[in-house]
């Protein structure tokens, strides 16, 4: 029901593997002299006289400071991007035409709706609605616990051809695309297991 990071943690370790596998090659070529074409002083045996160099200036300490705190930023917005999100739509607006008067609905006043309308299955024990997407391309994912006595496709059958339906036309427009989990629950307090469909 919630978003994961999993696409931005794969972005982020392609860049720190790419960075990683530049310095690897960088040290590679010195340790094999072929750096050396490109700076003299990056053979396999010099003192590196020239990195030292740098090190020693007295603004190199500032330098390493910066480098730290931005480092430590993107480890913090990092950390942030881990924190599962629902990612709810924004307001609709139900109107195209602004000049006879604009009609806005938030999303989650239709995901609520929409539980209600589940719950009103008798097989449902709870349930969650997630309104995405804009006024003309909604999308509905939805998270239902059902008794585990319950017919399942019963329970989809109802979902698609009522519960869909009835979000679709409080819309106006049709669903593109309508995700359902179905949670196993023993007692209305304690789900046990989940199936995705």
């Amino acid at each position: 029901m919630r978003r994961m990071a999993a696409g931005a943690n794969r972005t982020g370790l392609i860049i720190v593997g790419l960075i990683s596998l530049g310095a690897g090659f960088a040290a590679l070529a010195i340790s094999f002299g072929l750096a050396a074409t490109a700076a003299p002083g990056l053979s396999p045996d010099a003192q590196l006289q020239p990195i030292a160099a740098v090190f020693a200036l007295p603004f190199s300490a500032g330098i390493a400071l910066v480098a730290a705190l931005i480092l430590a930023m993107i480890g913090v917005r990092w950390l942030a991007v881990q924190v599962p999100r629902k990612d709810s739509a924004k307001p609709l607006r139900m109107q195209e035409d602004s000049r006879s008067g604009v009609t806005t609905v938030t999303a989650n006043v239709v995901a609520a709706a929409v539980e209600d309308d589940l719950e009103a299955t008798p097989e449902v024990v709870d349930a969650q609605a997630i309104l995405r997407g804009t006024a003309r391309r909604p999308e509905l994912i939805l998270h239902v616990d059902v008794d585990e006595r319950a017919d399942f496709d019963t329970v989809v059958a109802d979902i698609a051809e009522r519960v869909a339906c009835n979000c679709s036309q409080a819309l106006g427009v049709p669903l593109s695309a309508v995700g359902v989990e179905i949670g196993i629950a023993r007692s209305r307090q304690r789900r046990q297991r989940s199936v995705q469909l």
